[in-house]
C-alpha cells in the first residue's frame, strides 16, 4: 500500500522512498538495519529504556524481531506493524546513544529522527489508524515518550499525539481487557495470558500518563481522556516478565518485592491516581477563575504525602534506605534511577499544589507551610539531579530526558523567585549559589541534546517577557508591595539584545544570562497572580511528562 512520503525526510531517505518513473518505490525493508544491529539496539533499549515505560515484553518483541528477518530473507511478507516496532526501538536507542561518548552525537540524534520518520512510514503502509495492532500502539507510545517528533511532517506527528494513541487503544478494547464478557470468553476459549498481560500495561501506561497530564500547565491542564468509571482493566501485576504465563494473575509479588519494570510502574500509577483526584477537586476554582481553599491545598498535600509513604524502601532517599539497598542498586541500576525518577516527580508536584500560595507564604505566617514546602521539594528535585549525575553511569544521561530538565528548571525559578523576594537575607550568597548549581546542570544538558534545548530556549523566552533592565539598584526596586512586571513593550530601549536565546552555537551563555537575572532581582512578581502568570506561561512553553 503506498503512502505520501513527509517532506521534511533526509534527501537521501526520501530519494529512496519516492518512486522514479517506470519504477517503485523502495520498500520499508531496505532501510533496516543488519539483524546483528538491530538486535544490539532492542537489547540496549531493554537495559536502557523499558524499565521507564514498561511497553514491550522482551521474549515476544525478539521473536517479531526474528520473524521480520527471516521473512525478508524468505522474501516474504513483512508485517509493516512489527516493522514499525522495530524502527520506534532503533530511534529510541540511537537518541539515548547520543550521550554514551565524550561528545554529543549530532549523527545519533539525525538517525534518531529518520527512524521515527521511518516508523510513521510503517504505520501509514499498514494502515494502523484503521487497523490498529498492540505492535503499532507499542511503537506510538515509545515514540511519543521516549523520542521526540518535534520537525516531522505533520501526517507522521499525528501517529504520536496522545490523543490519537489512546483512540487507537480504545479501537483495540484495551479499556475492556477485563470485563466480565471478556473474562468468560477467555475462560472458554483460552488465552494468550503474556498478550493479555501485555496489555494491562499497555492501558495502565496510557491511563497514568493521561492523569499526570492533566496535573500539568498547558491546552491539556485540568482535564483528562480516561475516565476510571469507563474502563475495566486489572491492575498490572508485581511479576517479572519471564515469569509472565507461569503463575497465575492472583500470585504476584509483594510490592516490597522489587523487580526491574512493574514496582516503578505501580508506584507511578499511584502517583498519577492522586493527580487525577487535584484535577477533579480543583479544576472547578481553576474553571471559574476562583481561589482554591487552603484547608483543601493542605488536604490534597496530605494525600501526596500518604501516597509516598507508600512506595517501598528500596525507592527512598534517605541515608538508611540508600545503605539498605546499595547492592541491590549496583545489581540493577535500573531501580536506582527510577527510585530518583519517583524523587522527581513527586517533589515536582508538591511545589506544583503549593505554588499558589508560594509567594504568599513568604510573607504570611498562615501560609508558610507552602513556602517552605515549595522551596524543600525544589531543591530535593535538584538534589536528585545531582545525584543522576553523579551515581547513574550505566544508564543513559539524564540531560537527554527533557522531562527530568523541565523539574530541574522549574526547581531553579522557585528558588530564584524566593531569592528576588529576599534579596537581603543573610543567606543570599547561599540562595544565589542553589540557582546557579541548577543553571550550570541546564547549560550543561542543552550541550547534549537538541530537544532539550529547544525546551530551553522556549521557557527563556518566557522569562524575557517578564525580565526588567538590571539599570534600576535592587535596593529601590525590591518592594513587595510594588508591581514590578513590565511587558515587552515597556523595556527599556537599553536592552537591545536578546540574552536569553540560546543556540546552538552559543549554548555557554545560560549561566550568564541566569546570573545577570539574579543581580537585577528580576523576574520579579508583587502578588500571587502575577507569579502565577509566570508559572503557567512557563509551563505552557515547553509541554512535557513523566
Amino acid at each position: 500500500m503506498g503512502s505520501r512520503i513527509p517532506d521534511v525526510l533526509p534527501t537521501s531517505l526520501k530519494d529512496r522512498l519516492m518512486p522514479k518513473p517506470a519504477s517503485l518505490p523502495t520498500p520499508l525493508t531496505a532501510f533496516l538495519p543488519r539483524e546483528p544491529e538491530a538486535m544490539e539496539m532492542l537489547n540496549h533499549y531493554i537495559e536502557c529504556m523499558d524499565f521507564v515505560y514498561h511497553v514491550i515484553i522482551p521474549s515476544r518483541t525478539i521473536s517479531q524481531f526474528n520473524e521480520i528477518y527471516q521473512n525478508v530473507h524468505n522474501q516474504s511478507t513483512v508485517n509493516l506493524n512489527h516493522l514499525a516496532l522495530l524502527f520506534s526501538i532503533a530511534a529510541a536507542s540511537h537518541y539515548f546513544r547520543s550521550v554514551e561518548s565524550t561528545q554529543p552525537s549530532k549523527e545519533a540524534e539525525k538517525r534518531s529522527r529518520e527512524y521515527t520518520a521511518l516508523t510513521g512510514a510503517a504505520l501509514t503502509q499498514g494502515n494502523y489508524m484503521t487497523y490498529p495492532t498492540i505492535e503499532g500502539l507499542q511503537a506510538t507510545i515509545i515514540i511519543s515518550h521516549c523520542v521526540s517528533n518535534i520537525g516531522q511532517d505533520s501526517s507522521i506527528r499525528a501517529y504520536f499525539i496522545h490523543a490519537t494513541i489512546v483512540s487507537q487503544a480504545m479501537q483495540l478494547g484495551l479499556h475492556r481487557t477485563d470485563t466480565i464478557q471478556n473474562k468468560q470468553y477467555r475462560k472458554k476459549h483460552g488465552y494468550d495470558s503474556v498478550e493479555v498481560e501485555l496489555k494491562r500495561r499497555l492501558w495502565w501506561q496510557l491511563a497514568s500518563y493521561d492523569w499526570l497530564l492533566a496535573f500539568l500547565s498547558g491546552p491539556q491542564e485540568y482535564t483528562y481522556f480516561i475516565h476510571p468509571s469507563h474502563m475495566s482493566v486489572y491492575l498490572p501485576v508485581n511479576i517479572r516478565d519471564e515469569d509472565i504465563g507461569q503463575i497465575d494473575h492472583g500470585a504476584a509479588l509483594p510490592e516490597s518485592t522489587p523487580t526491574k519494570k512493574m514496582s516503578y510502574a505501580l508506584a507511578r500509577i499511584k502517583l498519577a491516581v492522586v493527580c487525577r483526584e487535584i484535577v477533579d477537586e480543583t479544576g472547578n476554582e481553576h474553571f471559574q477563575g476562583t481561589e482554591i481553599e487552603y484547608s483543601k491545598i493542605i488536604e490534597l498535600d496530605r494525600r501526596l504525602d500518604q501516597v509516598y509513604k507508600q512506595i517501598p524502601d528500596f525507592f527512598r532517599l534517605d541515608s538508611g534506605s540508600r545503605r539498605k539497598y546499595a547492592q541491590l542498586y549496583k545489581d540493577c541500576p535500573q531501580l536506582s534511577w527510577q527510585r530518583l525518577l519517583l524523587q522527581q516527580a513527586f517533589n515536582a508536584r508538591i511545589c506544583r499544589l503549593h505554588r499558589y500560595y508560594f509567594i504568599r507564604g513568604a510573607h504570611d505566617a498562615a501560609y508558610s507551610y507552602s513556602h517552605v514546602r515549595c522551596l524543600q521539594s525544589a531543591r530535593r528535585v535538584i538534589e536528585v539531579k545531582r545525584i543522576m549525575d553523579a551515581e547513574i553511569e550505566s544508564i543513559p544521561g539524564s540531560s537527554l530526558v527533557w522531562f527530568v530538565m523541565h523539574h530541574v528548571f522549574m526547581s531553579a525559578v522557585f528558588l530564584m523567585m524566593d531569592m528576588c523576594f529576599n534579596w537581603d537575607d543573610i543567606l543570599a550568597d547561599k540562595r544565589r549559589e542553589e540557582v546557579m548549581d541548577a543553571c550550570r546542570m541546564l547549560d550543561k544538558a542543552q550541550r547534549y541534546s537538541g530537544i532539550v534545548r529547544e525546551g530551553i530556549n522556549a521557557m527563556m523566552e518566557v522569562l524575557q517577557r517578564y525580565w526588567r533592565p538590571s539599570n534600576i539598584e535592587p535596593q529601590k526596586r525590591v518592594d513587595k508591595t510594588e508591581t514590578v512586571f513590565q511587558s515587552e513593550a515597556q523595556v527599556s530601549g537599553e536592552v537591545a539584545a536578546d540574552p536569553f536565546h540560546i543556540t546552538e552555537g552559543d549554548n555557554i551563555c545560560l549561566e550568564n544570562t541566569w546570573s545577570e537575572l539574579l543581580d537585577s532581582c528580576a523576574p520579579m512578581a508583587a502578588s500571587a497572580e502575577e507569579w502565577m502568570g509566570l508559572f503557567t506561561d512557563l509551563s505552557d512553553a515547553a509541554v512535557m511528562m513523566d
